[in-house]
């Protein structure tokens, strides 16, 4: 990624703030996406994690409750064939605990057929069977015929075990596998497709999420899994406002040099061949496409057009960084910490909370490298008619920029804007000079967050951010600008 904008991506992945805030931030910590969206999410249709534990549960259920009545009987010292015929054959109601076995299996049987084959999503039939269940445990109690039991601990023991069995999963049914699985399929289905009628533009929260008490409880409990960090005691000093950054030459050298790393790392891999398309735009093309690097992981690329000179968007991108919350409200703060060099600078951007308190704010370095580069990806000047524009950018630490205590510090890989002029010919026969924009984005988004997640997100949130740049292309060009 590059630039202050990309740090936006993480807090668009899952924010619930209207189409024409959300915008991209390299914001690295995704609270929304839990252990419980992993657990009740279905992979290409198979049974989930959460209701296959539930599964085995059951089995559990049945297999525990087949011991624990074998141990009761053998206890009598008598053989198998005894047990057999006094037990099954010779059923009787007050004196045999076969019964108890049956149930569970009839429990198993029910319960394994509507959840596990038929995955229906209704409690009914575990309260049914969880009802039928302790009326009859609660009838044995009162039938059976205690004074001539052996060893009555083993009954008592088996009937109280089965009992908790029948309600733990009527429990772990109705409070943990419906739940998981509808909110992970309410949070998909609005990222991925919403119902068959989403575009880039789609709000990647449900609005059950941003608002009503399910939002209050959830919003939460993932806050409390990932509250910021505080900054340890041995941390650099903070910097005092409108104190001038001094840097040690050695320092300086040392920036220029990952920039310059970081700008050939991210001109190298935006150019690799055999991408894999991940999503196409609604405008032709428009494509989010991934690869994976040995170095990096998974890097996704973005390739589509912008109707404006290149050099344009190069120089608004590159010299009008402090006036970025002017029209991206997701960004409270952005300020250049220094220059460095030509071309290469540090900045500090604070981004706005997203998803109604659910994602908290964030604060970000960025050490950015804008330079013309040739066909061969050497940096020209940028008034020689170069073959494209670059700006990439990785985050770095910085003296009296320590982690604050009441924000989350982001972190960035790699990435990059990579503008390429190219001729277009307009209705009216005149040619003109459009962008190819390429964006290369590989973030570390820290949290638990499943692969499937970040396909649809990332390319959402890329698709999305288009819009923005090309609306605010359209605000300057109708003001003249260029």
């Amino acid at each position: 990624m590059s630039d202050p904008y990309i740090r936006e991506a993480a807090e668009s992945l899952l924010s619930s703030v209207s189409p024409h805030q959300r915008t991209l931030t390299q914001s690295h910590s995704v609270n929304l996406v839990s252990d419980d969206l992993v657990a009740g999410h279905r992979p290409q249709g198979k049974m989930s994690t959460v209701r296959r534990f539930f599964c085995l549960f059951v089995t559990f259920d049945l297999l525990f409750t087949s011991l624990m009545w074998l141990i009761c009987v053998m206890i009598r010292g008598v053989n198998l064939e005894e047990i057999f015929k006094s037990e099954i054959i010779n059923y009787n109601i007050k004196s045999s605990l076969f019964d108890i076995v049956m149930v569970a299996v009839s429990r198993f049987i029910v319960l394994l057929l509507f959840y596990a084959l038929l995955y229906i999503n209704n409690w009914s039939i575990i309260a049914l069977s969880t009802g039928c269940t302790c009326a009859f445990l609660i009838a044995k109690v009162f039938v059976y015929d205690w004074p001539h039991a052996a060893e009555p601990v083993y009954q008592v023991f088996l009937i109280l075990t089965s009992f908790t069995l029948a309600w733990g999963e009527a429990w772990f049914l109705d409070f943990r596998v419906l739940p998981q699985e509808l909110q992970a399929k309410q949070i998909l289905e609005t990222i991925v497709h919403h119902g068959g009628g989403a575009s880039e533009r789609t709000p990647l929260l449900h609005p059950g999420y941003a608002s009503g008490p399910h939002h209050s409880n959830y919003a939460e409990s993932t806050v409390k899994w990932f509250s910021p960090v505080e900054t340890p005691e041995s941390s650099p000093r903070p910097r005092v406002p409108g104190e001038q950054i001094i840097l040690t030459t050695d320092q300086i050298d040392e920036y220029k040099s990952q920039a310059e790393e970081s700008m050939m790392n991210a001109w190298r891999i935006v150019n690799l061949p055999n991408w894999t398309l991940e999503k196409k735009g609604s405008r032709k093309g428009d494509v989010v496409e991934s690869k994976k690097t040995e170095q990096f992981g998974k890097v996704y690329r973005f390739t589509g057009s912008v109707e404006c000179p290149p050099k344009f968007l190069y120089e608004e991108f590159r010299d009008n960084l402090t006036k970025l919350p002017e029209w991206n409200p997701t960004i409270l703060k952005s300020e250049i910490i220094k220059e460095i060099g030509p071309g290469i600078d540090l900045s500090y951007q604070v981004t706005a909370g997203g998803g109604r308190g659910i994602i908290t704010p964030r604060d970000f370095i960025i050490l950015r490298r804008a330079a013309a580069l040739s066909q061969t990806g050497s940096v020209v000047d940028a008034n020689e008619n170069p073959h494209c524009y670059i700006s990439s950018g990785i985050s770095v630490a910085v003296p009296g920029y320590p982690p604050n205590r009441d924000l989350v510090r982001g972190v960035n890989k790699v990435g990059c804007w990579l503008l390429t002029p190219r001729s277009v010919q307009t209705p009216g026969g005149k040619i003109e000079t459009h962008t190819k924009f390429q964006w290369l984005m590989c973030c570390d988004l820290k949290g638990k967050i499943p692969q499937f997640v970040l396909d649809a997100a990332f390319a959402t949130v890329m698709l999305d951010y288009i819009v923005h740049v090309r609306k605010y292309v359209a605000d300057c060009k109708a003001k003249g600008r260029f």
